[in-house]
């Protein structure tokens, strides 16, 4: 089959195409270490870079003459590289505090917490205690993390008010002059509440609230925060990084704390953590009674009031300080992006993914909202299974009329049953590209590495103040396949560029549940509901967007379809909704019904509104067990489908004739795909991101079924246009492959080196080199088999397969490379000479044998395989393929069911 060469923006992606990485100072480097560093960086590909200090950085080194010095170079380094910069915000994360730069001097910005607690009233009075107060969000980072946060390592706590005391069962508030603090102290209070009038058993409840004045995290309710934060982190970084396109937020949150007395005797209470707060919040309408129902009420109106709550202290921390941040960010011509705390990171469920918190009281929940003051769309991502991130942040993208999100993908060790922080020195280079492809086909325009590493960041330094082998690792850079990660780097950033043009076909929009989320007092069942439509719908390879309540309108509903900004959809599912926020949000979900468009749901029969109770709308019942046949009941298959497993694929509609593909086969089999028959003729046109090329045009002829193999993780893109005119398709022989009748096994006589100046010694080629006396080598490793007297049987066009690798692989013949691989099986076209034979195998491993005994004595580095692990062989034989001919027209694959029919 013959190649054509394609346009330069699909051969040279442009850098918004491209991977991007956080580059992690864990000290501050050298000059050399920089200009090294940003050419490596564009050797393997990379289009953008963002510096981050991390915590092994002395604190006093962030923003510090010498800090600012090098991002001046780095800024000039990557424009001499042609390397675009976004600017990290803040020292570690959490942004806002800038490594306690905002509050220094300026203690009243500091983070400032409601507690709550009740008692039971005896002889007209009850004394209270808030104690203990503890946040255990960040207990995984160690001294180092409290090091960070808190000046000195502790917690301490003064400033205390009491904002109110109230009577739960009558939801009425006490007098101040009930209430009064017996003791305070740094880490906590006592307080007496007087009510001679109540009944003795009647539960009171107190609310008070404290600054820690110890904290070098911030209150972003007060607008105040986010000025002073741009004028001490922003000015200095943007002046330091001119040609910057964006500054770029990190999850700001603050707190999460819980403490002795918080629940009630009837069991947790509604909310789970502290809330910010501020008197100001007051004035907005959220007071005494407000909170005495959103913490403790158990009936409809104490979830309305609950939402209320959390809709109003939400809208205050954002417009507070993302508003105020994308002021500052458009006064100064530079963009605002980053990403806020996502719960469901690592997975599907919109809570699944961080336990223990309650992320209303932080920046988030309502994504929707946030994204109103970004410039482009972040989400994050963790580990390297399917998750929601990529599909949200483009529908979050999309609800704004931007298009496609960047997702910023790390790793902890909890994914394959470590710590967090030990994080996975043995991801291999085809995980990651087959979890990058994943994020592209649902949404991403790029990845976001977290991260790159300084090359001395795998010894450990005393001067430290953490170490950085533990800091969600792996350093990308660092791993010995990074040699060979511009191939994958550059496959992805064609992929992306591929997809960057036209409408993604999608005519399903999944209701993002963001009331029931409001109102739990527990956690809700939408969330685990929203989790299984959201991975059931990809899985089937139906595309949907993700919505929320605020662009539904009268206006949008014709006909049976919602005309959104964010796509034009004839269904709507409902997770699990049992409230929306506006009663004429049902009227309008009811039109849609009525006029022709299906509303699916799942879970609860009811959907009311939280302004008011009065109105609902009905629907049938199902489990969450019974989605999976919902879809395929209702949604026919994808135009192209792979049998066997679940899809990934993406269609792209450029003009209503014409169709861009792109297609993963995300397992280890081969296996078949199918394009559905059409009425008309089309042509399907090949783009090989791995290549840059497009193969020749191949026809197929209408009402005709086109197959064709998709080999383990193969990515294949397609252009997919109906015939304009006539073009003739010849009837095609089946050409299965003939049986093989040669293979040569080459089980013996190998030889290993870990380096090029090493001695060569015997190895086994049937387990890895690390069961074989190299468990604690790292790097490349070289096979070398010589093939003397090889005899070649005649006219046989011969391969030498790899059937199983733990390792990159180029593969040399008599001292010329003939391919390369980074999957767990290969197989490379051997040359016809019939001279002898030596065969030599570069493979490159992980970091995880040379640093995991060091960190941990409990992984012992014979469990992390490397090098071949089966023999190799020579054959004759060739995978199972649709073959091409070619005739007067277009070549084209042989269309299913072709024999059949001659």
């Amino acid at each position: 089959m013959s190649t054509t060469a394609l346009p330069d923006w699909f051969q040279k992606p442009e850098n918004r195409f491209r991977t991007a990485a956080f580059w992690f100072w864990h000290h501050l480097p050298t000059p050399q270490m920089c200009r090294e560093a940003i050419a490596d960086m564009k050797r393997a590909g990379l289009g953008c870079i963002l510096v981050q200090a991390r915590l092994a950085m002395p604190l006093s080194e962030y923003l510090s003459p010498n800090y600012l010095a090098l991002c001046r170079l780095v800024s000039d380094l990557a424009e001499e590289h042609g390397l675009s910069i976004e600017i990290y915000d803040e020292y570690g994360w959490m942004s806002g505090h800038g490594g306690g730069l905002t509050v220094q001097g300026a203690d009243h910005l500091r983070e400032r917490h409601l507690f709550w607690t009740t008692g039971i009233l005896q002889n007209g009075q009850t004394i209270l205690q808030i104690s203990g107060i503890d946040a255990t969000f960040l207990d995984f980072l160690g001294p180092a993390g409290k090091r960070w946060t808190h000046e000195g390592g502790k917690a301490r706590w003064g400033l205390w008010q009491i904002v109110a005391g109230g009577v739960i069962p009558t939801r009425t508030l006490l007098q101040p002059s009930q209430i009064r603090f017996l003791e305070t102290s740094d880490s906590g209070c006592t307080v007496q509440i007087i009510a001679p009038d109540l009944p003795d058993e009647t539960p009171v409840a107190l609310f008070v609230a404290a600054t820690c004045l110890t904290s070098r995290l911030v209150n972003y309710l007060l607008p105040e925060t986010a000025e002073r934060f741009s004028n001490r982190v922003y000015a200095p970084l943007r002046a330091a990084f001119p040609k910057a396109e964006a500054f770029f937020f990190d999850h700001p949150y603050a707190g999460f704390y819980t403490w002795n007395g918080q629940n009630s005797g009837s069991g947790p209470d509604a909310i789970h953590n502290s809330l910010l707060w501020d008197d100001s919040l007051i004035d907005a309408g959220i007071n005494g009674i407000v909170l005495l129902d959103a913490v403790y009420g158990t009936d409809p109106q104490a979830a309305s009031r609950r939402a209320y709550l959390f809709e109003t202290y939400a809208r205050q921390m954002h417009h507070a300080f993302f508003g105020t941040l994308r002021r500052w960010c458009d006064t100064h011509d530079i963009g605002l992006t980053g990403h806020e705390l996502l719960p469901h990171v690592g997975g599907w469920n919109l809570l699944g993914g961080l336990d223990g918190i309650d992320a209303r009281v932080s920046p988030g929940g309502d994504y929707f909202d946030i994204d109103t003051f970004k410039t482009q769309t972040v989400t994050d991502a963790a580990d390297y299974s399917t998750q929601l991130s990529a599909i949200l942040g483009d529908s979050l993208a999309r609800a704004h009329g931007r298009t496609r999100c960047t997702v910023e993908q790390y790793s902890t060790g909890r994914e394959v049953g470590r710590p967090s922080l030990h994080g996975q020195w043995d991801l291999s280079l085809s995980r990651l590209r087959a979890q990058m492809i994943r994020h592209i086909l649902q949404g991403a325009r790029r990845v976001l590495l977290h991260a790159l590493f300084l090359p001395d960041a795998i010894y450990p330094n005393p001067s430290h103040q953490s170490d950085p082998r533990f800091d969600f690792a792996p350093g990308f850079n660092l791993q010995p396949w990074w040699e060979d990660a511009p191939d994958v780097l550059e496959e992805v950033a064609r992929l992306s560029a591929f997809l960057e043009d036209g409408t993604p076909i999608r005519s399903v929009a999944l209701f993002y549940p963001l009331e029931d989320l409001r109102e739990s007092s527990s956690t809700p069942d939408c969330a685990a509901h929203f989790g299984f439509w959201a991975e059931a719908l990809m899985d089937a390879g139906v595309g949907y967007t993700v919505i929320d309540e605020k662009q539904i309108s009268e206006e949008t509903v014709c006909n049976g379809w919602l005309h959104l900004v964010s796509g034009q959809f004839d269904t709507l599912i409902l997770p699990d909704v049992t409230v929306v926020r506006d009663p004429q949000t049902l009227s309008i979900l009811e039109k849609f019904s009525h006029t022709g468009g299906r509303l699916l749901r799942s879970g609860k029969a009811i959907t009311t509104s939280r302004n008011d109770r009065t109105r609902w709308i009905e629907g049938p019942v199902i489990t969450t067990s019974e989605i999976t046949r919902l879809i395929k009941e209702n949604f026919p298959p994808p135009l192209l489908s792979i049998e066997g497993q679940s899809q990934r694929i993406t269609l792209q509609r450029l003009t209503p004739s014409l169709l861009r593909i792109a297609i993963f086969n995300d397992s280890d089999q081969e296996r078949t795909a199918r394009l559905a028959p059409a009425p008309r003729e089309r042509i399907l046109l090949e783009w090989r991101c791995n290549t840059g090329v497009a193969m020749s045009p191949v026809c197929v002829p209408a009402n005709t079924t086109f197959t064709l193999s998709l080999m383990p993780r193969q990515l294949s893109t397609f252009e997919l246009s109906v015939t304009t005119t006539e073009t003739h398709c010849f009837p095609m022989e089946d050409k299965a492959c003939l049986p093989t009748s040669y293979k040569k096994m080459l089980k013996d006589g190998w030889l290993f080196q870990p380096d090029l100046e090493s001695r060569p010694v015997p190895i086994a080629v049937e387990c890895g080199w690390e069961q074989q006396g190299f468990e604690y080598f790292s790097g490349t490793g070289i096979y070398t088999l010589h093939l003397s007297n090889f005899n070649r049987p005649y006219k046989k066009t011969l391969h030498l397969v790899l059937p199983k690798i733990a390792g990159t692989v180029k593969c040399f013949v008599n001292g010329l490379q003939i391919g390369k691989s980074i999957e767990h099986s290969a197989s490379f076209l051997l040359p016809s000479s019939d001279q002898d034979l030596k065969i030599t195998l570069h493979i490159r491993n992980t970091a995880a044998n040379t640093l995991y005994p060091a960190m941990d004595s409990s992984l012992s580095p014979t469990t992390f395989v490397s090098g071949l692990l089966a023999p190799p062989y020579i054959w004759d034989g060739i995978a199972q393929i649709k073959r091409l001919v070619t005739g007067v027209g277009h070549p084209r694959f042989e269309p299913a069911g072709a024999k059949a029919l001659k």
